[in-house]
């Protein structure tokens, strides 16, 4: 059973360099602690050896991994995964049964977690997602890098909406953010933001307003902070 959590952001692929880093400094049980990555763990990213072998090395250290659906990465869901009940999240959650030790939340998934409740909403959009096109087409394969289900469809959009409002969670997982929360600072030099698709970042905007919540948690900016309002 898992007693200790520990939440950290975007791995692209390498989960087990994360995981051994945790391992160094954290003393908690391995077998005793489940690993959250919010969003582009990029264990479904290649889709194949590369992939593999990231999950297997990732086995080695004994945590139970749980992902929010990232935008570099392809859903669970569209892989085949399979819902299981996980008694440790008191929720369903996608399960590759070749690599039981990692689990996949779901978009708008409801979770108990350590005796807290939590929402998980995935997906964002990519900034190289036109670069990553242009770059397959030009080399003539079929593989980019970029996933069409990268964001939240507006039916996604609306259940959760549906779901979630006047509800109270202890805890937000998402991949990105509301768009008035947005890290500008940490924005890439030559990307024109005016070209960037937000409309989740402005869902979000209006999402947070309409239920409650304690602490809401992100990745997708690859950044370490904590924000605490003015009192």
């Amino acid at each position: 059973m898992i007693t200790n959590w520990i939440i950290t952001g975007d791995t692209h692929g390498w989960v087990e360099t994360r995981l051994g880093n945790i391992s160094r400094n954290i003393p908690y049980a391995p077998t005793e602690t489940g690993v959250i990555i919010l969003g582009d763990a990029g264990l479904n990213f290649w889709l194949g050896g590369s992939d593999k072998k990231h999950k297997r090395e990732s086995a080695k250290y004994g945590y139970t991994i749980y992902c929010v659906h990232g935008n570099h990465e392809e859903r669970p869901e569209n892989l085949g995964y399979l819902l299981e009940y996980d008694e440790n999240v008191n929720g369903d959650v996608y399960v590759d049964d070749t690599y039981p030790n990692i689990r996949y939340f779901k978009d708008g998934g409801e979770y108990n977690i350590g005796g807290h409740s939590c929402l998980t909403i995935g997906g964002a959009y990519s900034i190289d997602k036109w670069y990553r096109l242009e770059r397959a087409k030009l080399s003539g394969q079929s593989f980019s890098g970029w996933f069409e289900s990268e964001q939240l469809t507006q039916e996604e959009r609306d259940e959760i909406a549906a779901k979630v409002k006047d509800k109270h969670y202890d805890f937000v997982f998402t991949h990105t953010t509301a768009i008035s929360w947005e890290p500008v600072d940490l924005f890439l030099n030559g990307v024109d933001q005016s070209r960037v698709d937000k409309s989740m970042e402005i869902w979000f905007d209006t999402l947070k307003d309409t239920f409650t919540w304690n602490i809401w948690c992100f990745g997708h900016y690859h950044a370490d902070r904590i924000e605490r309002p003015f009192v």
